[in-house]
């Protein structure tokens, strides 16, 4: 799907402009134009950034094919950006990243993405950009689009770190239901915190150059606004990290609990194993099969075994507690 929201310089916006028509359009230089591309084809994206945008291969070639890696590129008179949405996937502690790739010209904004972005929707209607948007200048729609995106961050870093600090709690829970759910949550978060960390860090490059350097299509008066992203993705940075420190923090205890829980279990075994050493023994002797033992004709051998046995298991119990061991 391809579609364009153009604001012409009287303030008039249409968003049914053909897409064949935004080179006329962009022709005035105090005109502005929002193309949008969702799981657009391939000979389409094509069609739009290399031939009316005339982009440089290398970014539509980036922007085609997703390279997973938040970036800015300045190619002179544009920006290529890329950056991604974080949202909660179909299993607990799983996180999503969708790349959205960006192209910002001095009146034009081009985003390209192939699942629909939350962000991009709300914003896709003409009473938002009647004061807002494309009514303040491309740069500062770029800002706004990304402030939306960071402001997601918090709520889903939020949770995530909430639910962490539940699987802390549960973990010590000896009565635990199902060991392997439980193992299997704390893995998905530990990968799940891996990949946070792997994309904020570049996106919080991204924002740094948005933010300091002198780039081609982000004016001086809008760098303040970017620094505040900037700061923004410092602090979640941090929160990843973190998380990161939580959840590994979170996996040593799970496994240590597991690893005690295992040795009790081998201490009760082993004690019954010793006990029942001695037992084994004076049966052992007793069942073999000759004809001449003194005890087999005696009528009190046999309570008189019964007897061995319950002083033996008897003196060792006794044994065992005074060292501490049961």
């Amino acid at each position: 799907m391809i579609r364009v929201l153009y604001r012409h310089r009287s303030g008039a916006l249409v968003d049914d402009l053909p897409i064949a028509q935004v080179p006329n359009a962009l022709k005035d230089p105090q005109a502005r134009v929002w193309v949008d591309m969702e799981s657009a084809g391939d000979e389409d994206q094509k069609m739009v950034l290399t031939k009316l945008f005339q982009f440089h291969h290398l970014a539509v070639e980036d922007a085609i094919n997703e390279i997973h890696v938040p970036k800015v590129d300045d190619y002179g008179g544009y920006l290529y950006l890329v950056f991604h949405s974080l949202s909660l996937g179909d299993e607990p502690m799983d996180i999503h990243t969708r790349e959205i790739d960006v192209f910002v010209g001095p009146n034009y904004l081009v985003t390209v993405h192939e699942t629909p972005s939350v962000t991009i929707n709300k914003m896709w209607h003409k009473e938002y950009h009647q004061d807002r948007g494309l009514a303040r200048g491309i740069a500062l729609l770029l800002y706004e689009m990304l402030d939306r995106q960071v402001d997601g961050y918090m709520a889903l870093l939020d949770q995530f770190e909430t639910r962490i600090e539940e699987l802390g709690d549960i973990i010590f829970q000896s009565n635990s239901s199902d060991e392997r759910a439980i193992l299997n949550e704390i893995l998905t978060a530990k990968s799940s915190t891996l990949r946070i960390r792997r994309i904020l860090l570049p996106q919080r490059e991204v924002f740094e150059h948005l933010a300091h350097d002198d780039l081609s299509t982000i004016p001086t008066e809008a760098r303040i606004y970017f620094q505040d992203l900037y700061d923004h993705m410092l602090r979640f940075v941090d929160i990843a990290e973190s998380m990161r420190e939580l959840v590994q923090g979170t996996m040593t205890t799970h496994l240590t609990l597991a690893s005690n829980r295992l040795n009790e279990i081998m201490k009760v075994l082993t004690i019954i194993s010793t006990i029942f050493m001695p037992l084994s023994f004076v049966a052992g002797i007793y069942g073999m099969n000759f004809d001449f033992m003194p005890e087999l004709s005696r009528p009190w051998a046999y309570p008189l075994v019964w007897l061995i046995f319950l002083a033996i298991a008897a003196v060792m119990v006794l044994y065992f507690r005074r060292r501490n061991w049961l």
